[in-house]
């Protein structure tokens, strides 16, 4: 198997490292596992028994009929292909077995281990290389993916906030979210113009970005990497992506978001919500905000955190469209918890027998170094 840490010329220039594992002290470990699991008796020891039942949980969930658990398993199936899909627009000759395996054994990183994200990325990066993929070309990929799903993150609130707005019963600071979506996404592409038109601007953009993060990097007294270097490779490689697959790779985007929304809300309805309770947009709102909670890295997937944000905001969804009507939070809480046990427990399970698989199968091996996969001739 290749090496991880090795260095890989792109292009004849610039060189590209590939992420390597954080060696934490035992006591940062330590403490990062001892946050988690207080995070987690805190949530589902204290705070979710004051507003709801489990037992009553179980029941809605016990509830669901035979033809519902049919299309959870379909709509979840989706929700599994729906990523890997994206990086095969993203990589290219990646293949979707090879995407498959890849992304549900990061995934069960991310969702089992605190910091999982930390560790998974350089696991993801050794399964590429193994198979074949260059460091520069898995960069490339890998951040052309991330970009459009950030694009897609940002704009589905403001796509659900118009969506409630039809119903009448769009509040106000819904339209700050809006504009604020509007803006991010407006500051996102502008960015993404300039990196990729004209070579000047792209420089100047990547010089000034550079000043700034030197000042962020001192304050943090850490040392600076070369910013306007990492700018122009990335406009290099991300060009090559652009021209060739920005619409495949912006449908897969919307494709892979779809799915998660979908999932989100058939769980909400499956356990006896109705339309006229929590309005479709509601969901969809409630479920786009909710992912931002991700980002605090407290536990992993947010597990916890993010699912009081969904209850709170559906509760809100509730109280908006019935007004006078008392919100039933073992409803709400049966379909958030049965959402996070489609969306966590299989990745997870998919996950530990993808990383066997990886280990064991020697039929996709390949030297790097020689086949240099996913890389776009000059």
């Amino acid at each position: 198997m290749p090496d991880s840490t090795q260095p890989s010329e792109h292009n004849g220039s610039s060189e590209v490292r590939v992420p390597e594992r954080p060696h934490r002290p035992w006591w940062k470990q330590a403490i990062s596992i001892g946050i988690t699991l207080l995070v987690l008796v805190a949530v589902f020891g204290f705070v979710l028994p004051e507003l709801t039942d489990y037992r009553s949980i179980l029941e809605y969930i016990g509830g669901i009929s035979v033809a519902e658990w049919a299309v959870l398993g379909a709509v979840s199936f989706a929700f599994l292909m729906a990523y890997p899909i994206v990086l095969v627009q993203a990589l290219v000759t990646l293949r979707l077995p090879e995407a498959f395996v890849n992304h549900m054994t990061g995934t069960a990183i991310t969702n089992s281990v605190p910091s999982g994200g930390a560790i998974a990325l350089p696991v993801n990066y050794t399964m590429y290389m193994s198979w074949g993929f260059s460091p520069a070309s898995i960069s490339a990929g890998m951040l052309s993916a991330g970009v459009w799903d950030w694009l897609m993150r940002i704009s589905l609130p403001v796509l659900a906030v118009f969506g409630i707005a039809l119903t009448g019963v769009a509040l106000g600071w819904m339209w700050l979210v809006s504009i604020g979506g509007l803006l991010a996404v407006a500051v996102m592409v502008f960015v993404l113009s300039k990196i990729l038109g004209r070579e000047e601007g792209a420089r100047n953009l990547a010089r000034w970005v550079d000043r700034v993060g030197a000042h962020a990097f001192r304050l943090a007294k850490r040392d600076k990497p070369d910013i306007e270097a990492a700018v122009m490779q990335f406009r290099t490689d991300l060009n090559s992506i652009v021209r060739s697959r920005a619409l495949r790779l912006t449908m897969a985007t919307i494709g892979n978001h779809i799915a998660m929304a979908t999932l989100f809300a058939v769980s909400v309805y499956s356990v006896g919500i109705d339309r006229g309770q929590i309005s479709i947009p509601w969901v969809v709102l409630a479920f786009a905000l909710g992912r931002f909670l991700v980002m605090i890295p407290v536990s992993p997937g947010g597990l916890g955190l993010v699912d009081l944000g969904w209850i709170g905001l559906l509760t809100l969804g509730w109280q908006t469209a019935n007004p006078g009507v008392p919100v039933d939070h073992d409803l709400i809480s049966a379909g958030v918890l049965l959402f996070r046990a489609l969306s966590l427990l299989p990745p997870i399970l998919i996950g530990m027998a993808s990383w066997l698989f990886w280990r064991t199968n020697k039929s996709w091996r390949r030297e790097w170094q020689t086949l240099r996969r996913g890389e776009t001739p000059a």
